[in-house]
């Protein structure tokens, strides 16, 4: 590793590595992973003296007195996720029209003597891989386009496409946000609105609609303050700063000052960051070492504080400027004279001989001059502080009233035993978060790259080669296709860390486009953990909810902004104390409400619309939208029936059937036979196809009975119900 190492930087800074084997130094503003005591390197890599007790204690397989070893002597390092990703060759079968995702697939299909199934037709391609990268459906023109296009590459321009759509970002967006728990209120009992948290969600839609290499994305998160120095100069700036807004997402209880419990209070925030870092960006459960050891993976409970202690140096800044340079610059010139006039008329306020009239009109020509400035743009976010950092101890069963020795910054103790070497910032920080952001992006760390390409396989295939994303550990389950994921974690760097690079690759695979089930191949391996087939799966709430108003015509185009909030039940926000509070008028301001809207401002996409804690949309409820409390990794697929009864009777249901129904009868309601043009366009709008005989024949004995049992003047409604009717059908409700 010290050769590889020496490559890139001086031989000085390579002896100081020898010094602290273990950990992190800053050299020429970079911090710097340095982790001489990786197994797997030659014994002349390695530093210290096996005859001196006093060498830097090594990584637990080759050092008895790790703290590891000492905790669990050796039983718990045979984990396959403690190794580095191997260096894995690509079978050298690659099967036509495939790539290397399907040269590692069909080595153990064929092995296993398992037959994969065929490709899917192309609406069914172009439906699935529209839903997954974007959250939403073909349209008809798509699809013509795309069965049209008899040239070669068809496929990927498709998806070239999809991945070049502003749509792909929302959608990529909403599953992030997932991970790391957004949400814009507090939480517990009072659960406020937070109005500028929405700037943390636009900028991840940003980040990924520009392909912004992961490994900034998890810079900028953790410590985009420690990048910027000052007040932003850049639009790059701004959104760095913007990041750390992942910094605040934790719930935040504004009732612990009044019962003096800001100590127990910022224990449970750092202790949840620490806990939704772990998990988010290395799959690790630490939050089961907050207490005490870890029942079963090689983390102790120093561990857990050793990481924890990257972020007390953190502050809130609920007022930070994220305006650039030119935007602060062009504000205060349009400020310059609105600021001279009420200079000038605040002169005028301070003479003698004022008349009460004279002063009452000048006092309201500076009030509406007040009204005139502007401000720089803010949001929340957060800070580094150099002095006074408090100290993070080991706390005794958790209890942050029995703090036990005080632990320094650190990395997991079975490679990393010694203190991490961190040193400022090039903006003036401690540089603490700033280290661990980069320990996580490093290639010495075995989880980072491991945990997103098995996200997005997740996404794509409906489980991730490890079905327990959040959790590489000991519980959680093992890959039974190791080669194929170290190989796509190591192309994945490779890559320079693109996403937009790794969903073409895993997209373009033959293992994507197959069908969902074949007769045979589900008997061969019930549990598709060969992936010789697709998964069928149900869309979740937020795609159900946006697909259905697409489909109706009901869907408004939004590009980011504040949540809008759609109306909810009185029952529902009564049920809620401080919701009720706040309608009574006894917040005191602090925004404990539900503000709704009306008319069709909500009807955007839902990763647009409030999360708020207390009180879920009903609709994404129904549909397992998760709780924002901890990191999800990947959300319930329930089939109950109170969804069907959700799907069939809400008023948002009810609302774009009518719409819907009413734009198919447009030009037919005067055509005699006006059932067969409206039954194909309602097919083709919602299931985008055209009906089979049996179902033509079913829709027109539908739209008959409702005649027959309401007039034939009840057309509208009798359109209505069989828009209704094809909107529930698991058709629409899976993508298969």
């Amino acid at each position: 590793m010290l050769r590889r190492f020496q490559q890139c930087v001086p031989s000085c800074v390579v002896q100081l590595c020898r010094q602290w084997p273990c950990g992190l130094l800053l050299w020429a503003g970079t911090v710097v992973v340095c982790s001489a005591v990786v197994p797997g390197f030659a014994d002349d890599e390695r530093v210290g003296s096996a005859e001196s007790d006093a060498r830097p204690i090594g990584s637990a397989w080759e050092d008895s007195r790790n703290p590891v070893r000492v905790a669990f002597g050796d039983e718990r390092l045979a984990l396959w996720s403690l190794q580095v990703p191997r260096a894995v060759d690509v079978p050298s079968s690659i099967p036509a029209d495939g790539n290397a995702i399907d040269a590692f697939l069909q080595r153990k299909l064929e092995a296993a003597g398992v037959v994969a199934s065929g490709e899917a037709d192309r609406r069914v391609l172009l439906r699935r891989v529209t839903l997954d990268l974007t959250g939403l459906l073909p349209t008809s023109a798509e699809l013509d386009v795309f069965v049209g296009d008899t040239q070669p590459g068809a496929w990927e321009r498709q998806v070239d496409r999809l991945l070049a759509s502003p749509a792909y970002g929302e959608r990529q967006a909403r599953l992030w946000l997932d991970v790391v728990r957004y949400a814009d209120t507090n939480g517990y009992e009072r659960d406020e609105f937070r109005p500028t948290m929405w700037k943390y969600r636009d900028y991840v839609i940003r980040a990924f609609n520009a392909d912004k290499p992961f490994d900034q994305f998890v810079r900028e998160q953790l410590a985009g303050d420690e990048l910027v120095a000052g007040d932003p100069q850049t639009e790059q700036d701004r959104d760095a700063l913007l990041a750390t807004g992942y910094l605040r997402l934790g719930q935040w209880d504004s009732t612990a000052a009044i019962f003096q419990e800001e100590a127990r209070l910022q224990a449970e925030l750092q202790a949840d960051l620490t806990n939704t870092t772990a998990a988010a960006f290395l799959g690790l459960t630490m939050s089961c070492c907050q207490c005490h050891d870890h029942k079963y993976d090689p983390l102790t409970q120093a561990d857990h504080y050793r990481l924890r202690a990257f972020f007390a140096s953190l502050k809130y800044a609920d007022q930070l400027t994220v305006s650039t340079m030119a935007e602060r610059q062009e504000i205060d010139s349009a400020n310059a004279p609105v600021a001279t006039e009420i200079n000038a008329l605040e002169t005028r306020l301070k003479s003698d001989g004022l008349s009460e009239s004279e002063r009452g009109e000048l006092e309201g020509q500076v009030s509406t001059l007040r009204g005139r400035l502007r401000s720089y743009d803010r949001a929340l976010g957060v800070r580094d502080s150099v002095d006074s950092i408090p100290a993070t101890c080991v706390l005794s069963q958790g209890d942050v009233g029995a703090p036990g020795a005080e632990v320094q910054p650190g990395f997991p103790a079975l490679y990393w035993p010694g203190d991490a070497v961190i040193g400022r910032s090039a903006a003036g920080g401690s540089g603490r978060r700033l280290a661990l952001a980069e320990w996580i992006v490093s290639a010495e760390n075995p989880w980072t790259a491991r945990v997103l390409v098995n996200r997005l396989w997740q996404q794509h295939f409906g489980v991730g080669l490890v079905s327990t994303a959040n959790d590489f550990g000991h519980t959680g389950a093992r890959p039974e296709q190791q080669d194929l994921l170290d190989w796509l974690a190591q192309d994945f760097v490779r890559g320079g860390w693109s996403v937009k690079r790794m969903h073409r690759l895993m997209l373009t695979s033959l293992a994507y486009r197959r069908v969902v089930d074949v007769a045979g191949t589900g008997v061969a391996d019930a549990e598709n953990v060969l992936w010789g087939r697709q998964t069928l799966r149900r869309m979740d709430a937020e795609t159900l909810r946006d697909c259905l108003l697409q489909a109706t015509g009901q869907l408004q185009a939004a590009s980011g902004g504040a949540p809008r909030w759609p109306e909810v039940a009185e029952d529902l926000r009564h049920a809620q104390p401080a919701i009720l509070e706040a309608e009574e008028g006894k917040d005191d301001g602090r925004m404990q409400g539900w503000y709704a809207e009306r008319g069709g401002e909500t009807r955007v996409r839902s990763v647009y619309l409030v999360r708020k804690r207390c009180l879920p949309i009903p609709f994404l409820q129904v549909f397992d939208l998760p709780d924002s409390a901890a990191s999800c990794a990947r959300r319930d697929e329930t089939i109950v029936a109170p969804q069907a009864i959700m799907l069939l009777n809400s008023p948002e249901t009810i609302s774009c059937v009518e719409a819907l129904s009413g734009e198919l009868l447009a030009g037919e309601s005067e055509v005699p036979e006006w059932q067969g043009p409206v039954i194909l366009s309602a097919f083709r709008r919602i299931l985008l196809r055209e009906p089979a005989a049996d179902e033509w024949e079913a829709a027109r004995l539908l739209l008959q009975r409702v005649l027959e049992a309401r007039g034939e003047s009840e057309r509208r409604h009798a359109v209505a119900e069989l828009c209704r009717a094809l909107l529930n059908s698991n058709e629409f409700v899976f993508v298969d």
